[in-house]
């Protein structure tokens, strides 16, 4: 996809044009990961990690949480375990 220039608004966002949208899959009130390096500012969809490991790989939110399938399964044994 070509370059597309966008002005700050006053509040200094921008917008995302709908073809990126569209091609990258992104939806209304999707998160974004916004960081500076060397003076680059780049814009890229958030991957939730795992807040026990830190893994990226099928995280879920439970109570706006991130864990893995891996993770899951050793809390519940820990749960499981704790109670007998």
């Amino acid at each position: 996809m070509r370059n597309n220039y966008k002005k700050l608004s006053s509040h200094g966002s921008i917008n995302i044009p709908v073809a990126m949208r569209r091609e990258m899959g992104l939806l209304k009130g999707d998160p974004m990961e916004v960081s500076l390096n060397n003076g680059v500012v780049t814009v890229k969809p958030y991957t939730p990690r795992c807040v026990f490991c830190g893994s990226t790989e099928n995280v879920r939110k439970l109570f706006g949480k991130g864990i893995c399938p891996e993770c899951a399964a050793k809390a519940v044994q820990a749960i499981e375990g704790s109670g007998k």
